[in-house]
C-alpha cells in the first residue's frame, strides 16, 4: 500500500536545455488564449509561448515544481493529468504540447490521454506530441531504457495509429534533436550513416495532429 506521504514524482523533468529544444514549437501556439501543456515540469515552455504572445496553462503533479512555475507568473496546476482533464469542459483548450510523455504509457492510457484530449480540445487546434527517436542508436542501445519509467517507444506509425484510433489527424511529423551539431560531427554521423545505415538520427520525433 502506498503511503499518502510519499512524494508523486513527475514523469519526465525538463532541463535548462529545452529552452531551446522547444523553439521550433512555439509559433503553433503564439496565438493561443487557453493553449495547455501536459506535465509541464519547470515551465519551460509556458516562458516561451508567453513570451511569444500566447496564453497557456500547465499541469503538472510535483508541488515543488509548481511552486517554482507559479513564482515566475505562470499558471500551473497542480493535479494528475488525466484526472485534470477529466474535469475540464469540452473543447475549452486551443492547443496542448506533450513533450516526452507518451513514451512512459502503454498504449491503453495513451489512447485515454488522446481521447480526453480530442474531448477538450477545439476543431483546429493543435497537438504538439514529442518523443524520444527510437530509431536514434544511441536511444535504442540503451539511452532510451535508462529512464525506469519508459515503458515503450512509439515511432511515426505507432503514433499515427493511435491518432486515427482517437479521432486525430496527423498534419505533420519530423525529427528533432536537442542538440545543435558541429558541422565536423554532422559529416561524420553522415559517414556513419552511409556505412551503417540511418542511425544517427535526431534523438526526438515529433509529431502534430489536429481533430478529425
Amino acid at each position: 500500500m502506498k503511503n499518502e506521504t510519499e512524494k508523486t514524482q513527475p514523469l519526465y523533468v525538463a532541463d535548462a536545455r529545452d529552452q531551446r529544444n522547444f523553439e521550433p514549437f512555439v509559433e503553433y501556439f503564439q496565438n493561443c488564449k487557453n493553449g495547455l501543456e501536459i506535465a509541464s515540469g519547470q515551465g519551460f515552455f509556458l516562458d516561451r509561448v508567453k513570451a511569444a504572445g500566447g496564453i497557456m496553462t500547465g499541469v503538472e503533479i510535483d508541488s515543488e515544481l509548481c511552486a517554482q512555475v507559479q513564482k515566475r507568473g505562470l499558471t500551473i496546476h497542480q493535479q494528475d493529468f488525466f484526472k485534470f482533464l477529466e474535469n475540464s469542459p469540452d473543447s475549452c483548450f486551443d492547443g496542448c504540447m506533450a513533450a516526452h510523455i507518451i513514451e512512459h504509457f502503454m498504449p491503453p492510457d495513451a489512447v485515454r490521454l488522446l481521447t480526453l484530449l480530442h474531448r477538450t480540445m477545439t476543431a483546429s487546434a493543435p497537438l504538439v506530441i514529442i518523443t524520444p527517436n527510437i530509431a536514434n542508436l544511441r536511444k535504442a542501445a540503451g539511452d532510451f531504457w535508462r529512464d525506469p519509467t519508459h515503458v515503450r517507444p512509439y515511432p511515426f506509425q505507432a503514433l499515427e495509429k493511435l491518432f486515427k484510433m482517437t479521432g486525430w489527424k496527423m498534419i505533420k511529423s519530423g525529427e528533432h534533436s536537442d542538440r545543435n551539431l558541429s558541422v565536423s560531427l554532422k559529416l561524420r554521423y553522415s559517414l556513419r550513416n552511409a556505412l551503417f545505415g540511418k542511425y544517427w538520427v535526431g534523438e526526438a520525433v515529433f509529431a502534430i495532429a489536429v481533430k478529425q
